[in-house]
């Protein structure tokens, strides 16, 4: 019962949506929704990610040390979902979704989103069935004004 308990409690938290791009050292890029993500500092301002062992993008976060957080705004859930899937790389899209390489670490910024932040792995913690990367703020862009989408705006619960 405190089980269940814990879950139900842990899931009031509420969690943005986001494509956390990735580009391993042998230059394949690649994204997954993931919702496990914080600010964590000011000076220098970093980020945190959390993403499961078992993916095969974390071999590429692992690999080329650079991921983008792609902010997800509240009518893009059908993207959120697509990003939950195993995705092919084609011709400058993952998925039939287009991105440019980041300028600043090469990472994938996804088109769709509508802010996009590049980071370089610092530094990360094992936790549990996920490391969770410290991510240095490279670069930031703004497309567009929006609202994030949130776990409060649809079913959805967990992306990783």
């Amino acid at each position: 019962m405190e089980e269940q308990t814990r879950s139900e409690i842990l899931k009031t938290i509420p969690y943005g949506f986001y494509i956390t791009g990735v580009i391993g050292a042998n230059g394949e890029a690649n994204g997954f929704t993931t919702c496990w993500v914080s600010q964590v500092s000011f000076e220098p301002q970093q980020v945190i990610v959390a993403v499961r062992k078992d993916q095969h993008t974390h071999d590429l976060v692992e690999s080329g040390g650079v991921f983008s957080l792609n902010f997800l705004d509240t009518a893009q859930e059908d993207l959120a979902r697509k990003f939950t899937q195993t995705l092919e790389q084609e011709n400058g899209a993952v998925g039939g979704s287009p991105y440019t390489p980041g300028e600043a670490t090469g990472a994938p910024l996804f088109e769709e989103a509508f802010a996009h932040l590049e980071c370089r792995v610092v530094d990360k913690m094992e936790g549990g069935d996920h490391t969770v990367y410290l991510g240095e703020v490279a670069a930031a862009n703004l497309r567009r004004p929006a609202d994030i989408l949130t776990d409060l705006d649809t079913p959805m619960d967990y992306g990783g």
